[in-house]
């Protein structure tokens, strides 16, 4: 039992001296309200410094906003900037609903309305890829419940699903 608590300390300190960057998106295709339902998870520090360069601002508190209605106005305005979805063909925009605090992390939730099916879907997500160059960001698609995922990277920022 010591050299395993030994192990965990060593994988921790060297996780923090080298560490990752990397967020979540979840998207799901709600057939019966034929909408997107779309949720973005990025860790609270990377969150921060990915806002203030993109507003050209000093500091911005993700954690504990003095304004939540600001917070998200920013967040946003980036989601917007960084995530494009093109469903069979045509440019889709997201209706922004508001974002929540989760442990060290911030999830951020989006809609697509007025999709009665979807059969190919394009994702880019450039999201922290202007400021992190080893930044990651996890797509996972579900459609039909059938759940497709895909890494995209600073590299390569667009991925297309098909659904039969």
């Amino acid at each position: 039992m010591p050299l395993k608590l030994l192990y965990t300390v060593f994988i921790a300190l060297f996780l923090a001296d080298h560490p990752f960057h990397i967020s979540v998106c979840d998207i799901e295709h709600d057939a019966e309200s034929k909408a997107l339902q779309i949720s973005q998870r990025m860790f609270m520090d990377d969150l921060e410094d990915g806002l203030e360069a993109f507003h050209k601002l000093e500091s911005v508190d993700a954690y504990k906003p003095k304004d939540a209605g600001r917070l998200d106005s920013l967040i946003s305005v980036y989601l917007k900037a960084k995530l494009f979805i093109r469903i069979d063909g045509k440019d889709v925009t997201f209706n922004y609903l508001g974002s929540e605090l989760e442990g060290d992390a911030r999830w951020a939730y989006m809609e697509v309305t007025n999709i009665p099916t979807v059969k190919e879907a394009e994702i880019s997500n450039m999201i922290l890829t202007e400021t992190f160059d080893d930044q990651e960001n996890i797509i996972h698609l579900k459609v039909n419940d059938k759940l497709k995922s895909h890494r995209l990277s600073k590299d390569e920022k667009v991925v297309t699903f098909k659904f039969d």
